[in-house]
């Protein structure tokens, strides 16, 4: 039974007379306008909780967000709200919007320089040029969206802007590069990705996330399978080609033993110069160890320590909260229910417990989480952190131990680096 069946009906009807109150459209209709949205957000900041404790943590948090706001005000910017780790604030200007940005990263290299390396403050920034309802201190809509969504692809003291607004910047005199392009939800066009190169002392650097298509940056004849231990260490190798097919009795790469593989499992393929893995089976285990943040679909299911947990949600409920500027927590007190959550799966597929998103951030790992798992060893004290803006729910490693598996649905774009589980198999696609 889909999630929250029983209210959808309810919720559909809140949206339809919300587009036929023509005074209500009116009125929002007086704040839409083109504008750009900034997301940042610091990167590793669970991990420095850890070492130095929480009181430490919470005083970098709020001082790191104090000097990015003061950044931000100062070329001209609304600091709307602070998400967790996270800051939004909006600019009217777009080449103020990306010199904001700079000043951030330069200001925070500044301060880093003379730091430990455990101690630095590293924060990834996105931005994107769109149209959305700026009302009561907030900004809502499709520009939140794309922004969010782009800044979850940034790296550590990286710049990620959208298309629209490279195109808007075009005469500005910004060191900008292509690196790659995605799919906003909901949305049949890609967007694509650019880099603000701020600074000449870091190498560029190519986008691990498995959602961005990265534009044929991969040298294929170069690319190999790695099959590793349990221990990570390199047992075989095997080349890429332009593909390689697995699974326990059928491909070019069999192991014969592994009852979690279906007979043909999976292909590897390269499609100039982008790697893509694709799921051949609905039987058996693929999943890909997520290096970057990933952006929750209804029905992923995701693997860390030895809790396998399915996404839920509620689309319709959540486009409601996006398009009144709700907050998770208020869409749950008003619709007395979660919009999104976590099932545990057993390993016959049933469902166990379960755990609501009621908040626009929640952790879950062994002892230091909102949602705890005392009794399993393979996860972190802290080790995944999931959080929501706009329309979309993000999952984030928390630089755990043992990583998470998300596990493969269709067929996606790799990175290079990227580790896959495949029945009980870890491979690596390495150059």
């Amino acid at each position: 039974m889909p999630f929250m069946s029983d209210r959808n009906t309810d919720i559909s009807k809140l949206i339809d007379l919300s587009r036929e109150n023509s005074d209500l459209l009116a009125e929002l209709e007086k704040f839409r306008r083109r504008i750009t949205v900034m997301f940042t957000d610091i990167r590793g900041s669970t991990a420095y909780f850890e070492k130095f404790g929480d009181v430490a943590g919470l005083i970098m948090v709020h001082k790191c967000n104090k000097t990015l706001r003061q950044v931000a005000e100062q070329h001209g910017s609304r600091v709307h709200k602070t998400i967790g780790d996270a800051i939004m604030a909006s600019f009217e200007d777009c080449k103020q919007a990306v010199q904001a940005a700079i000043a951030m990263q330069e200001k925070l290299a500044t301060d880093n320089a003379a730091k430990p390396e455990d101690q630095k403050i590293l924060v990834r920034i996105g931005l994107h040029y769109g149209t959305g309802i700026v009302k009561s201190n907030d900004v809502f809509g499709d520009v939140v969206n794309v922004a969010s969504r782009v800044e979850s692809v940034a790296r550590p003291e990286q710049i990620l802007i959208s298309d629209s607004l490279a195109d808007q910047l075009q005469n500005a005199g910004f060191n900008i590069v292509p690196v790659g392009q995605f799919q906003p939800r909901g949305k049949k066009d890609e967007c694509g990705l650019f880099e603000v190169i701020w600074t000449g002392k870091l190498a560029p650097q190519p986008l691990v996330s498995p959602a961005v298509v990265s534009g044929g940056t991969a040298d294929i004849e170069k690319i190999k399978l790695q099959h590793l231990t349990a221990t990570s260490e390199v047992d075989a190798e095997y080349r890429l080609g332009t593909r390689l097919t697995i699974g326990r009795t059928q491909g070019e790469l069999t192991f014969a033993a592994d009852l979690g593989l279906a007979p043909l499992q999976a292909a590897i393929s390269a499609e100039n110069g982008q790697i893509f893995l694709e799921n051949l089976s609905r039987e058996g285990r693929l999943f890909i160890r997520l290096k970057s943040v990933h952006i929750l679909k209804d029905g992923d299911v995701i693997m860390m320590g030895k809790q396998v947990l399915e996404f839920q949600e509620n689309p319709d409920a959540v486009a409601l909260g996006a398009a009144i500027g709700a907050t998770v927590a208020n869409m749950t007190a008003m619709l007395q229910a979660p919009i999104a959550q976590f099932v545990s799966l057993a390993g016959d597929g049933s469902v166990g417990d379960a755990y609501p998103l009621n908040d626009e951030e929640v952790r879950f790992g062994r002892s230091q989480a909102t949602y705890v798992f005392p009794s399993d060893p393979k996860l972190s004290r802290t080790h995944a952190r999931v959080y929501q803006r706009g329309e979309n729910f993000f999952l984030e490693d928390a630089n755990s131990r043992n990583g998470i598996f998300i596990k493969v649905r269709e067929k996606i774009p790799v990175p290079v680096g990227a580790t896959i589980l495949a029945g009980h198999q870890l491979l690596r696609v390495s150059d």
